[in-house]
């Protein structure tokens, strides 16, 4: 075989490999993602591909490939346990097909070359733009299960350790923690939050931290909850990055709207009813969310007093998922508090 007979072989196996990837992408954004606009670029440089290849005279690549010789075809493959790891190993697989058939065209047809090399930069855009629609596919996946959130901090458990008070949470069915700390020194509430992310990961519940973007930066939590006061939702993605899921307090149609417009992943809105953890605020009412619901399509969590007595009120009004902090943290029994609550919240389904 010569020399340019083999290399006519790496760029044909190459091509196809590129375009298999292509196709693999396309499908996941179609079909995975619902992203039109993804799916119609792929398909797009798919046939950009094409059309660069078609500076090499097809015949020597059919007449170079030879199957049954190819040393390649009993390469081991390792599964994929995801959607995620299905882009990465396609993403991969396409720029480094890129890369050769770059190469290859030095030798075979330097016109396609700039092509290849605007493809292969293009891949490594491709990347940056799945990874973050996977972020945004993984939190609403994560965010869709949730029903009971738990909010804790060390005013609110009644004198017992706050991860104590976690555990307990969760084992009755919390599907969410927050860690609020609002007169916790910086170090003290670093170091609580570090104990609580231990916990929360090794039962695959997310942890969120309240106001401080820094502490959940710091000890790598699921996401920050903001107030209307607090850094705005693009400076704390900025910081947390895309996988971050991010909650807005809301008060209003017109937070909660501004809410979903600027990248927030979910909304708190309340005080429903009366609280002692906010008494400067008036509850808000029931009225409030029924108008807020319809208004946005993000995932809601009522939050302001809500007690076992009240939440029927909530899901009466199509309401069913609440955040709680004395309901659960302050009770005596505070497992059993949780269970009772989230069965509540799951029957109304």
């Amino acid at each position: 075989m010569t020399r340019e007979k083999g290399l006519y072989r790496v760029f044909d196996a190459n091509l196809n490999r590129a375009r298999e990837g292509l196709r693999v992408l396309e499908d996941v954004a179609r079909f995975v993602f619902d992203d039109g606009v993804l799916a119609e670029r792929v398909r797009a440089t798919r046939h950009q591909l094409v059309q660069a290849a078609n500076l090499l005279p097809g015949e020597e690549l059919l007449t170079a490939r030879d199957v049954t010789r190819d040393c390649g075809t009993t390469y081991a493959e390792q599964p994929h346990q995801d959607a995620a790891a299905v882009v990465a190993a396609n993403v991969h697989r396409v720029q480094e097909a890129l890369r050769v058939l770059e190469e290859t065209a030095r030798c075979l047809s330097p016109e396609a070359v700039a092509e290849f090399k605007r493809l292969r930069f293009w891949a490594y855009e491709l990347e940056r733009e799945f990874a973050g629609r996977a972020a945004i596919a993984d939190k609403a996946a994560l965010l869709r299960g949730p029903k009971l959130y738990v909010i804790v901090g060390s005013a609110h458990t009644a004198s017992r350790p706050v991860p104590d008070v976690v555990a307990a949470a969760i084992r009755g069915g919390a599907g969410m923690i927050q860690l609020r700390e609002k007169e916790l020194p910086a170090r003290a509430f670093f170091e609580l939050a570090q104990v609580l992310r231990r916990l929360t990961g090794e039962a695959g519940v997310p942890l969120i931290i309240n106001d401080r973007v820094d502490i959940a930066a710091a000890v790598g939590a699921d996401g920050v909850h903001l107030g209307q006061e607090d850094l705005p939702v693009a400076a704390a993605r900025r910081i947390l990055g895309g996988r971050a899921i991010i909650g807005v307090s809301a008060h209003s149609v017109a937070e909660a709207v501004a809410a979903e417009r600027d990248g927030a992943d979910y909304i708190g809105v309340g005080p429903v009813f009366a609280t002692p953890t906010k008494p400067g605020l008036e509850p808000k009412g029931v009225a409030l969310l029924q108008d807020i619901l319809p208004a946005v399509n993000l995932p809601v969590f009522a939050i302001g007093g809500i007690t076992s007595e009240n939440v029927a009120a909530l899901i009466a009004a199509g309401v069913n998922r609440v955040a709680v902090v004395s309901a659960v943290t302050g009770a005596p029994d505070v497992s059993g508090s949780a269970a009772v609550l989230r069965k509540m919240l799951e029957g109304s389904n």
